[in-house]
């Protein structure tokens, strides 16, 4: 039978970013879930936009699998999805990396950078329009791929980057996949870990959108 791979995508954007790489798994032999968390972030009991919560949320709407895969922002979460999957592997693709135990906080560089970019609503910019109008070209050269994520483009509450995230023990075997420079400190902090590290970090960070083949190597 063939494993189940979830794909955990990152608060920012949707699944469509993972869609490549969940297709290059697929022609492998994997059986690949990549379920869209985006409306799990805004906290339902709030009358205004209100995040927390969110990774309880996004734990909880965890189906079964072998292996859970976390890209970017998703890997703070990542502890807590791959206990509530039953998961036997746990992989940290180009993604933050939560402490061992306790409470996870984002990264200050992170906070600075969406510190800025809150609107009087208490939401912040799609993450598609960060970098400037024609960005997203360079960034996605494939039409259909950087169409689809666009299409998937979505504002979020302010507050996610100030709600803490409960660590619990880590049930899985952990890898760590280093794809981007972005992401250097976090690929030596699983190193310092002991865990297995694949990838050298010379790459993008989405190259999960365009190399899939290539990600996808390391991954297996």
């Amino acid at each position: 039978m063939a494993d189940r791979w979830v794909l955990v995508h990152p608060p920012l954007l949707g699944p469509a970013v993972l869609g490549p790489l969940a297709g290059e798994l697929r022609r492998r032999g994997a059986e690949v879930a990549v379920p869209d968390l985006r409306g799990l972030v805004q906290d339902p009991a709030s009358a205004g936009p209100s995040a927390a919560g969110w990774d309880r949320r996004w734990a909880a709407a965890a189906d079964p699998a072998d292996v859970v895969v976390a890209f970017s922002g998703a890997g703070i979460v990542l502890p807590a999805v791959a206990a509530a999957c039953g998961a036997r592997r746990a992989v940290w693709l180009d993604a933050v990396l939560p402490p061992g135990s306790g409470t996870a906080e984002w990264p200050e560089t992170v906070r600075g950078l969406v510190a800025p970019l809150v609107a009087d609503d208490g939401r912040v910019a799609d993450w598609t329009t960060w970098w400037g109008l024609d960005a997203m070209t360079g960034l996605l050269p494939d039409e259909r791929v950087r169409a689809a994520v666009l299409a998937e483009g979505h504002r979020l509450p302010a507050d996610l980057w100030s709600v803490g995230v409960a660590v619990p023990p880590l049930t899985a075997a952990p890898r760590y996949v280093h794809l981007s420079p972005a992401y250097d400190a976090d690929a030596a902090a699983a190193r310092e870990r002991g865990w297995a590290v694949a990838g050298d970090g010379r790459g993008a960070h989405l190259d999960v959108a365009i190399d899939p083949a290539g990600v996808a190597a390391l991954l297996t």
